[in-house]
């Protein structure tokens, strides 16, 4: 009986002491992205902090956004590009959360290449 007691204390030890790893395994950024040009919209779902989703590149993208805490309002990535002067709307979206704390964030570019001058990795071309 003595052995039974033994055996479900030392059991109850260890499911404690993996709670936290698996805790830690869960992302803890999740973020959908979504950019629109003309009557197009595609969305992705990004999450870091154990990078992946369908983001066609989660590892540099969450790179990106760890540099700015998390804000995409700060991305800048070129700053002064050298892109044409085509007009073809390209609009992006982001909500969610990032380590917790809630994310929105909208913001139009005149182009694909200011666009991605702005927000890199974080962005993507339809």
């Amino acid at each position: 009986m003595r052995a039974i007691k033994i055996l479900a204390l030392t059991g109850a030890f260890m499911m404690a002491a993996t709670a936290p790893a698996l805790a830690e395994q869960r992302p803890r950024s999740s973020l959908k992205v979504a950019v629109t040009v003309a009557d197009t919209t595609k969305v992705v779902r990004l999450t870091c902090d154990r990078d992946g989703g369908n983001h066609p590149t989660p590892r540099a993208a969450c790179r990106l956004l760890r540099a700015v805490k998390g804000k995409p309002a700060r991305l800048e990535v070129k700053k002064d590009p050298i892109c044409t002067k085509e007009f073809r709307p390209h609009r992006v979206e982001i909500w969610g959360a990032w380590r917790g704390k809630p994310v929105r964030f909208t913001k139009t570019y005149s182009n694909a290449c200011l666009m991605t001058a702005a927000g890199g990795a974080v962005y993507f071309t339809l």
